[in-house]
């Protein structure tokens, strides 16, 4: 019978090795496939796409642009019809409309996942 004995460090060696695998392969790799499956507008979607560790969580997330926009998780689901009012104002206008409106029915848009497919892309190694 052979008998193992170790000091206990083996736990931090291999939570060591699992982080660095996380921020040198793992995370970037997630990130970049994110990045490559993302609809592509104005590039600010793909650009927020990042990867850090939480405690011993890999977080690969995007939030979708600058100036606060949040809405790489409506890109990703999609959204269902949805009632848009102003914010602050009496009435809706755009370039193109025919006059300002009070609200808009959307129809609501459909999901272009890019976060999901990068999760679940075969990795070798």
């Amino acid at each position: 019978m052979t008998r193992v004995e170790t000091d206990g460090s083996w736990e931090d060696e291999v939570a060591t090795a699992v982080a660095r695998l996380f921020t040198e392969k793992l995370g970037p790799a997630i990130a970049a496939d994110a990045a490559r499956y993302c609809p592509e507008n104005t590039g600010a979607l793909a650009a927020s796409i990042e990867h850090h560790l939480e405690g011993t969580d890999l977080v690969v997330s995007a939030t979708g642009g600058a100036d606060g926009r949040t809405y790489a998780a409506y890109v990703e689901l999609g959204t269902g019809p949805h009632v848009i009012r102003p914010n602050g104002k009496q009435a809706l206008h755009w370039e193109g409309a025919a006059h300002p409106v009070r609200e808009v029915h959307h129809p609501g848009t459909r999901p272009q996942p890019f976060l999901r497919p990068a999760l679940l892309q075969q990795r070798g190694e």
